[in-house]
C-alpha cells in the first residue's frame, strides 16, 4: 500500500481519540453524559470537542432546544464512523477463531509415523458436523521446510535434530521410543541386543531421499551400521512387507497398535542403544498470533500424548 505524501501529512494530524470522543458526544447528545461514559472530566471532553471542530473545520454539533444537534457535516462523519470504528477495533483487538462457525483450511505435513500417531485422533475429534474446518494433509517431502517458509504449509511435524531454520518456532509434542516389528513366525525372541540387531537383515524406512534416518545416525555414533535389504519411504507399507520374511523393521512406539492389530506380526524390544527422541510441531513466526493458527496448534496439542507438550523451543 502506497500513501501519497500529501495524504500522509493529513493523516498524521488525525487524533483517533477525538473521533471516539466525538462519536460518543454525537450518540449521547450531551457533553456531561459523554464525559461520564468516557470516564473523563467534562472540561476534558469539551476541550476534545473544540479540537475535533478545529480538525474538521466544522461545528459538528450545535445547541438546540433538545440538547445537541448534529450539523450536516457532523451527521456525515457519524455515518462514516459507524463503519470505520468497528474496523479499527478489529485491527487492535485480538481476533478469536471459532471453528464451529468459520470455515478454514489447514495444510499440514509430516512423516507417516507421526501422522499415524496424531491424525486419526485429529480427524475423529474435529471432522464432525459441528466443525467447519478442513485438513489438507500433504505428503512429507524434502521441500516441506521451504513450503512452510513460503506459506504453502501451515504446520509441519519434524524430529528434534537441530536442523530447522533458526527463525522457525517449534514446540515439543511428545517423546517417541523405538520398537521393532517382525513376522510372527520369525526366529527372533522378545528382545534384540545390539549384536543381534546388527546381525539381522533390516527393512529400513527413509522418509526423505538421501537423508540418514535417526536409527542409522545413532548407530553411526556408536561406530556401527545395520544391513538393509529393502528401503522404502513409508512405515505403513513397510509393515505389510514383513510377513513371510526374517526382516526387522524399526519403527516408533506411536505405531504400536498397528502391529498389535496385525495377527501376522509381533513386537520385539529394540536395543537399548537406540535412544528416544521428540516430535515437534513447527510453524513460521508470522503465524504465531494468527487466531486460526493458534486454534490449530491447540487442537494438535489436545490429540498429542501429554508428557512433553507445551515445551516451546
Amino acid at each position: 500500500m502506497v500513501i501519497p505524501c500529501m495524504r500522509l501529512e493529513q493523516l498524521r494530524q488525525v487524533d483517533l481519540n477525538l473521533l471516539i470522543i466525538f462519536a460518543v458526544i454525537a450518540e449521547e447528545r450531551s457533553v456531561t453524559k459523554a464525559s461520564a461514559r468516557l470516564l473523563l472530566s467534562q472540561p476534558a471532553v469539551s476541550r476534545a470537542l473544540q479540537r475535533a471542530r478545529s480538525m474538521f473545520q466544522d461545528e459538528l454539533v450545535i445547541r438546540s432546544s433538545s440538547g445537541f444537534e448534529l450539523t450536516l457535516r457532523g451527521r456525515k462523519i457519524v455515518q462514516e464512523l459507524e463503519q470505520l470504528l468497528p474496523k479499527i477495533e478489529g485491527l487492535v483487538v485480538p481476533s478469536v477463531f471459532d471453528p464451529k462457525r468459520e470455515r478454514s483450511n489447514f495444510r499440514i505435513s509430516g512423516p507417516d509415523n507421526v501422522c499415524i500417531a496424531l491424525l486419526p485422533h485429529l480427524c475423529r475429534r474435529y471432522t464432525t458436523e459441528s466443525y467447519k474446518v478442513n485438513f489438507d494433509f500433504l505428503p512429507w517431502q524434502a521441500e516441506a521446510v521451504d513450503m512452510l517458509e513460503g506459506g504453502k504449509l501451515d504446520l509441519i511435524f519434524h524430529i528434534d535434530e537441530g536442523l530447522l531454520p533458526s527463525h522457525f518456532i517449534s514446540e515439543k509434542l511428545y517423546r517417541e521410543d523405538w520398537i521393532c516389528a517382525v513376522a510372527r513366525q520369525s526366529k527372533f525372541g522378545d528382545r534384540l541386543t545390539l549384536k543381534q540387531y546388527l546381525a539381522a537383515e533390516h527393512l529400513t524406512v527413509t522418509t526423505l531421499p538421501s537423508v540418514q534416518n535417526i536409527p542409522d545416525k545413532q548407530l553411526a555414533a556408536l561406530g556401527a551400521k545395520r544391513r538393509s535389504s529393502v528401503r522404502m519411504p513409508y512405515f505403513g507399507a513397510a509393515l505389510s512387507c514383513l510377513p513371510g520374511t526374517e526382516l526387522v523393521l524399526t519403527l516408533t512406539n506411536g505405531m504400536r497398535q498397528m502391529v498389535e492389530r496385525n495377527s501376522t506380526l509381533r513386537l520385539v524390544k529394540a536395543p537399548q542403544e537406540l535412544r528416544p527422541f521428540h516430535f515437534l510441531m513447527v510453524w513460521h513466526p508470522r503465524l504465531t498470533t494468527d487466531a486460526r493458527h493458534t486454534w490449530l496448534r491447540e487442537a494438535v496439542r489436545q490429540v498429542s500424548p501429554p508428557e512433553a507438550s507445551g515445551q516451546r523451543l
